[in-house]
């Protein structure tokens, strides 16, 4: 942040309340910044935007209200990233649908969609001869802004006919619901493995973190009641802002007494 920026982002012509003006251009900082960062004290803001500190406290208060921000006292302000939880009860449900069911914003952008030839531990996930044409879907995923996961699909070409045509359902409609409503494959299980691994360069820069970061590398493989594989899906959570809520029951056998 720099008086430039500010200078340029705070017109007091303008209809928008000067605390509005600064609240947003605070916004874009913190989503850049790493969790647990200080925001700058009210001094600094108030010179960089030449405004009074009202202006600056009525900002900051929102974002506190926003839970984007937390205050300690005799210590300052620090950003604050609530953590986006993965529960395992809603595994087949709509991932737009799970945000906005706990009261968040979901936003889906499609990368790419293309046609390749399997490579050979796609093939053997999702039980398919090597070189196999295969759809490649990669996705990054928002919530309230915040880019938060990056998943990367495959699904055998041969099960899905035109699904390349439809990258643009995929900005508001789930892959699992084209998958059951217009294929007519019904989804019964998965196998899943969640890992803790550095963040490679090219998710790291969507994810907006430190090539290196901590991130939560997802592997699932989706299959239907006829044990048809039909998706094997790569996913990287923001590790300092992903969690999973995984249910856990105890296993029923018939020959204990």
């Amino acid at each position: 942040m720099n008086r430039e920026t500010g200078n340029r982002i705070l017109e007091k012509s303008k209809d928008i309340p000067l605390y509005k003006q600064l609240k947003a251009a605070l916004m874009v900082w913190i989503q850049e910044s790493e969790n647990g960062t200080s925001l700058p004290t009210e001094e600094e803001l108030c010179l960089q935007f030449g405004v009074s500190r009202q202006t600056v406290r009525n900002a900051v208060l929102e974002l506190v209200d926003d839970g984007v921000v937390t205050r300690r006292p005799g210590q300052g302000s620090f950003v604050r990233k609530t953590k986006i939880s993965r529960d395992t009860r809603w595994a087949l449900d709509d991932f737009n649908r799970e945000m906005r069911f706990h009261g968040l914003e979901p936003e889906t952008i499609v990368l790419s969609l293309t046609l390749e030839k399997s490579l050979d531990f796609v093939s053997r996930q999702l039980s398919i001869p090597k070189l196999e044409e295969v759809v490649v879907i990669r996705r990054q995923r928002f919530v309230n802004g915040w880019p938060v996961v990056i998943q990367q699909s495959y699904l055998p070409s041969r099960l899905f006919p035109n699904l390349a045509s439809k990258k643009k359902d995929l900005i508001d409609r789930s892959l699992h619901s084209i998958i059951e409503q217009e294929y007519e494959y019904e989804l019964q299980n998965a196998e899943r493995t969640v890992e803790a691994i550095p963040a490679p360069s090219r998710e790291a820069e969507l994810l907006k973190i430190a090539p290196g970061s901590p991130v939560l590398y997802s592997t699932s493989v989706w299959k239907t009641y006829n044990n048809v594989c039909v998706e094997f899906v790569l996913e990287w959570y923001r590790g300092d802002r992903s969690q999973f809520n995984i249910q856990l029951s105890r296993k029923n056998d018939s020959s204990a007494h």
